[in-house]
């Protein structure tokens, strides 16, 4: 029988890596469907920005289990991104982004961390599983940055380590390639708790 899988996301960029990242896990078309909250044109509650990048995740994953009253999909995850520049984790990213794209906060070549926290629950238990993936990049300045609805900006200016080119400009296969290298062994330990 087919296993759905809800991921709390309308953010079309993130859906895409996250998905890639839990089929290479093993989660097979056709045994999993994976969705995100844009497919099924999800209407219910929307949660604020509060609490570190866990906290955040859970909440998101907590929020969708509740608002379908564990029917429809078996397994919850919930998402949410921090960032580290300067060697400071910063929980929202959304209050940095005019910083980093437009007001030259950052030099080029220097580091930066995408922690992306991960939440699962089930849609039978409350038994909750949680990760935390960090992808190093450096910086890359750009002109003509711009913010996009439903994008993730920042991919215009954050280069993976060993290229020259942010990863707004790699390829699909490039970019998939590079998220699976920091994030196997964390996304299949988290893979084993989906059956």
């Amino acid at each position: 029988m087919m296993k759905k899988i809800l991921i709390a996301t309308t953010n079309k960029d993130k859906f895409k890596i996250i998905s890639y990242l839990l089929r290479r896990a093993g989660l097979v078309e056709d045994t999993y469907q994976i969705l995100s909250l844009d497919d099924i044109n999800y209407d219910g509650p929307d949660n604020k920005e509060v609490g570190d990048i866990t906290e955040r995740a859970r909440r998101k994953a907590e929020t969708v289990k509740r608002y379908f009253n564990n029917t429809t999909y078996d397994y919850f995850i919930g998402i949410d991104d921090g960032i580290i520049l300067k060697s400071q984790m910063i929980e929202n990213v959304k209050e940095y982004l005019k910083k980093i794209l437009y007001e030259n906060y950052l030099s080029d070549g220097e580091k930066i961390i995408f922690p992306r926290a991960y939440c699962i629950i089930g849609r039978d238990t409350d038994e909750v599983f949680q990760e935390i993936i960090e992808i190093p990049y450096v910086y890359m300045s750009r002109d003509n940055v711009s913010l996009k609805e439903f994008s993730y900006p920042l991919s215009q200016i954050a280069a993976p380590i060993g290229y020259d080119k942010p990863i707004a400009e790699m390829t699909t296969e490039e970019s998939n390639n590079y998220y699976w290298k920091y994030s196997e062994s964390k996304i299949k330990k988290l893979v084993k708790n989906i059956k």
